[in-house]
């Protein structure tokens, strides 16, 4: 077999993180829309006022044969109240509806923010245009099935989904290697029963028995000797020892093109300078698909960086991942 030239490899690492991170950010994806599926089933419909289902714009035909066939409304419906108790819940009803948020945005108005957490709230009127929105095209779905079942709508709303999470993949890859990475982390330490308890993001913390359903959810998390382990930015994640001391911190960057290697590890060397700023004895690590030769020249001669990884290797191969969880052990004293 004729061995690859550096560019071919080059071209190799990027196409196996390329597919690995793309992988993981569906799989994600689909785990958000189970736990959407999962939330509603638990809903009573009984709590709410059905009374007048045509100004919720449901359709008559529709609203009958779910009545027939005794489906809860809140799985199928979209009712005002319910998103403007828990706005998350939109994506569920958009999904139900097959609307890409796009597709939304046109016909209403925007709730990326408001599907995604960062909005917590709805007005009456607006919660009101949503549900008419998206019940009349719920409505003509059932309309159009005489067959029509929650786990038929529930499947073509996970297909509906790929196509929207693949259209929007490409902005996501940098953001989903850190993902990666703080799921890999928190899952060693887990596997390993070395974690005392999670940081969630809104404050709050929970025993390590009580996993989030996502990593996103996650601010960081405190190791059975007192150590902390924090998910952020700048550095993407970093270790405190038990008096709040950084010693550890660890950037990763999974961008594609080799050709933004060296901007990439430039906004690396930002952080790690900041963070040796704080503590000059701080161990950095570099986590970088495309580690060109350019970079690896600049990383020997800035000397900001303790010890580079391959993420690609990271993601593919169990020397390399053992490795880097290795170093990361022995940073917080475990």
């Amino acid at each position: 077999m004729t061995p690859l030239s550096n560019k071919q490899e080059l071209q190799r690492e990027v196409a196996q993180t390329q597919y690995s991170l793309r992988a993981f950010f569906f799989y994600r994806a689909r785990k958000s829309f189970q736990l959407l599926c999962d939330t509603v089933t638990k809903i009573d419909s009984s709590n709410y006022d059905w009374r007048k289902p045509r100004e919720l714009g449901i359709s008559k035909s529709s609203w009958n044969y779910i009545r027939k066939k005794r489906i809860p409304y809140c799985q199928v419906f979209c009712h005002p109240r319910v998103i403007r108790e828990s706005p998350v819940l939109i994506g569920y009803y958009r999904s139900i509806a097959l609307l890409p948020q796009k597709g939304l945005q046109r016909l209403a108005f925007g709730t990326k923010s408001l599907e995604g957490g960062a909005r917590k709230s709805i007005s009456d009127d607006k919660a009101v245009q949503l549900s008419r929105t998206i019940n009349s095209l719920i409505s003509s779905i059932i309309d159009s099935d005489p067959n029509f079942s929650v786990e038929d709508i529930w499947l073509a709303a996970q297909a509906n989904l790929g196509t929207q999470i693949n259209g929007s993949w490409r902005n996501e890859i940098g953001l989903e290697g850190s993902r990666r990475i703080s799921s890999l982390v928190l899952k060693h330490f887990l596997d390993n029963q070395q974690v005392l308890e999670i940081v969630l993001k809104d404050g709050s913390v929970v025993p390590s028995s009580k996993l989030p359903a996502t990593i996103e959810e996650v601010k960081g998390f405190n190791l059975i000797n007192g150590y902390k382990i924090l998910f952020g930015s700048e550095p993407d994640i970093s270790v405190r020892n038990r008096e709040g001391v950084l010693e550890g911190a660890i950037e990763v960057k999974a961008g594609e093109d080799p050709a933004g290697a060296m901007e990439r590890y430039g906004a690396a060397k930002k952080s790690f300078d900041k963070a040796l700023n704080e503590n000059k004895a701080a161990i950095t690590l570099y986590l970088a698909s495309c580690l060109t030769s350019t970079v690896k020249d600049a990383i020997a001669n800035d000397r900001l960086v303790k010890k580079d990884f391959n993420l690609t290797k990271i993601f593919l191969d169990d020397k390399a991942r053992e490795e880097f969880l290795k170093d990361l052990t022995w940073i917080v004293h475990l």
